[in-house]
């Protein structure tokens, strides 16, 4: 593991006291605004937009006093516990605690495939902040990000341009921005709002998100907007070069490894800015060729059959959350393995592959099955186009 250097906490810091007015917008504070959206704030944050939502530094105030603060304070397996501190350091900072917060909206629809959730915050400068969720614990939400494999526009998508539209009726410039599904969001709405609306958005922030079906970066819309897009990838993205992407990208450095680096924590800073580096790791460089050629291999209705098939297996279990996976998992393994035992050899064994990446980010086991899954085989397969580590 590589030596641990500052982070976003030290950026708080050195930077808190000062205002937007003192020292203008950057890429840190983006990303900060952007991580906030992971907490859970509904019936703090208003739902109306307003110009005179709460304060950060009042909501956070709710929030640990509120009787589910608990309830609240659970991030799930894949978020980080983090997040409660960064809430805690950004309320009592000048900086961020005077900003106003409204219009926070979260909702998840199993039937249409749908987790979304977002607020808005005005800063001290009077611009706009939309902060768009990445995914969350939910299992739905990881099929939603899946799902944009073969099609374009997710639900997610649709309702965070008819967000970003709302915010538009508030006075002020606009920054969008996301980490994860949160920054594919941020770019999808910005893209295709209409070009009146595109020329108050000051920038567009997505940090470590996947991209588009290819057609997407060709479209027109997408040209227009392009030059105020910023992107953000760990050396060992994973999820940032998930599809495609034709905007320019600063990889940063990570003291993690493998997909553990998608988490912004482990994002190294350079003072004010994030450290960066000239280029994807080699492992880097290895799964994006790996990650984009497998892609092409299939058509989208190809894609459509492997993602169903994988969450198909996934959900057998009765499990609701990726928390919840490996517990629902070991003790009601039946409705799994005849899932699993009802594809194709080649489906299963990119599924399970696809499993096993799960489960050791997870840093959990699954049951060693894979002799009942593979013929004339007593181990799991290997992946052999990816690194075991990576």
């Amino acid at each position: 593991m590589n030596e641990k250097k500052s982070g976003l906490f030290d950026y708080i810091k050195w930077r808190g006291d000062l205002t937007f007015s003192q020292v203008e917008f950057n890429e840190i504070d983006a990303l900060i605004l952007s991580e906030l959206s992971y907490l859970k704030m509904k019936g703090i944050i208003s739902s109306q937009l307003a110009k005179d939502g709460i304060s950060l530094t009042e909501a956070a105030n709710k929030f640990f006093n509120s009787p589910d603060v608990i309830e609240r304070s659970d991030m799930g397996l894949f978020l980080n516990d983090n997040l409660i501190e960064l809430l805690k350091k950004t309320a009592n900072s000048k900086r961020f605690g005077s900003a106003k917060l409204s219009g926070f909206v979260e909702s998840t629809d199993l039937v249409k495939e749908k987790q979304f959730a977002a607020f808005t915050a005005m800063l001290e400068d009077r611009s706009l902040f939309i902060s768009f969720r990445g995914t969350d614990d939910s299992l739905i939400g990881w099929k939603e990000d899946f799902n944009m494999a073969f099609t374009t526009p997710v639900p997610s998508q649709k309702e965070a341009l008819h967000y970003l539209e709302q915010v538009a009726l508030l006075p002020g410039k606009i920054r969008l921005g996301g980490h994860s599904k949160g920054g594919n969001l941020a770019v999808y709405s910005a893209t295709f709002c209409n070009k009146k609306l595109k020329r108050r958005i000051l920038g567009v922030y997505s940090n470590d998100g996947p991209g588009f079906e290819f057609d997407i970066t060709k479209r027109p819309e997408f040209a227009e907007i392009s030059d105020k897009i910023h992107t953000f990838v760990p050396q060992t993205s994973i999820v940032g070069v998930l599809l495609e992407h034709e905007e320019d990208h600063i990889v940063v450095k990570s003291h993690e490894t493998g997909l553990m680096q998608h988490d912004p924590f482990s994002w190294q800073l350079d003072g004010p800015k994030f450290l960066v580096l000239d280029s994807l790791s080699n492992q880097g460089l290895i799964i994006d060729k790996t990650i984009k050629e497998w892609l092409k291999s299939m058509n989208s209705l190809q894609r459509e059959q492997f993602v169903d098939a994988l969450f198909e297996v996934i959900t057998s279990s009765e499990a609701t959350t990726v928390s919840e996976l490996s517990e629902k998992w070991i003790h009601n393994p039946v409705s799994a393995l005849k899932s699993l035992l009802a594809l194709d050899e080649g489906t299963r064994r990119v599924v399970w592959n696809a499993l096993q990446q799960l489960f050791r980010t997870a840093k959990t086991n699954i049951p060693a099955l894979s002799g009942l899954f593979f013929k004339g085989r007593d181990e799991s397969p290997e992946t052999k186009e990816l690194p075991k580590e990576v």
